[in-house]
């Protein structure tokens, strides 16, 4: 399965300090978004895919601090970790900042080592919550549709887990289907397929309550299945389509078709 680079966003009034740091991480295969101060931050969050933020406390106009407060009134801290990068002498900062919700802090001068390992601890607690959270989800499709096969596609690294059971149900192995959407869509009928695509569509932005389309699916045998294919998109805090999850059916008995054609 394909992993993304982690995307960490450095705010800091001082560009020295930033670009410095930046380089630094980047360095070691992070993707890095920069803003110039605590009235870009929401803007670069919205933008989409932030792992993780280094918040430098000391800024004018807006103080970290403040900037931390708005951060929080929208995403939690599994949901968008933030670091605080303060002076050695400001532990009162320091304490406010734990107590608003931040996760960690480093100090000025910056330790880098120091610093790649907490963003690396961080990033791993913050998988393992997201893994936990799919694995409880996937749990409960499954329990809804015990017959079906569950599909739950990841949008920010597009792939897509099938379980065994839909991979069963066009006639695979588990090994015989890889974690691409194009493992999916390239089945579909091509009078089917781009139906299924603009339906899907309409529910990652928002303009349908849930996804459900009938459509046909070829089978490993080559025959085409009719298949009802139900699911949902999950949005973040900014409206985004993170990922979608859902099942699907076989209605095949439910049709008058031709199995080599599907009509």
């Amino acid at each position: 399965m394909t992993t993304r680079t982690s995307r960490l966003l450095i705010v800091d009034d001082n560009e020295l300090n930033r670009d410095m740091l930046a380089r630094r991480l980047e360095r070691k295969g992070y993707e890095v978004v920069l803003a110039a101060g605590a009235h870009q931050l929401m803007e670069r969050i919205s933008e989409g895919n932030i792992d993780i933020v280094l918040l430098d406390i000391e800024m004018p106009e807006i103080s970290g601090l403040d900037a931390l407060k708005t951060v929080r009134e929208t995403y939690s801290q599994v949901e968008l970790p933030v670091i605080m990068v303060t002076a050695k002498n400001q532990s009162e900062d320091i304490v406010r900042a734990l107590d608003l919700g931040a996760n960690d802090y480093v100090t000025k001068p910056i330790d880098f080592a120091v610093t790649l390992a907490r963003i690396g601890t961080q990033l791993s607690h913050k998988r393992a919550q997201e893994a936990l959270k799919e694995s409880e989800e996937r749990y409960a499709l499954a329990a809804r549709g015990a017959n079906d096969g569950l599909w739950d596609w990841n949008l920010r690294e597009n792939t897509v887990y099938f379980s065994p059971r839909w991979k069963a149900m066009l006639g695979f192995q588990e090994n015989e289907i890889g974690d691409k959407p194009e493992e999916w869509f390239g089945r579909i009928h091509e009078a089917d397929r781009e139906r299924v695509k603009q339906e899907i569509a309409a529910n990652q932005e928002g303009r349908t309550p849930q996804f459900e389309s009938e459509h046909r699916v070829l089978h490993k045998d080559g025959s085409f299945r009719w298949m009802l294919s139900r699911g949902l998109a999950v949005h973040n805090a900014s409206a985004q389509a993170m990922r979608m999850a859902g099942w699907q059916t076989d209605i095949t008995q439910g049709k008058v078709s031709d199995p080599l054609t599907g009509l």
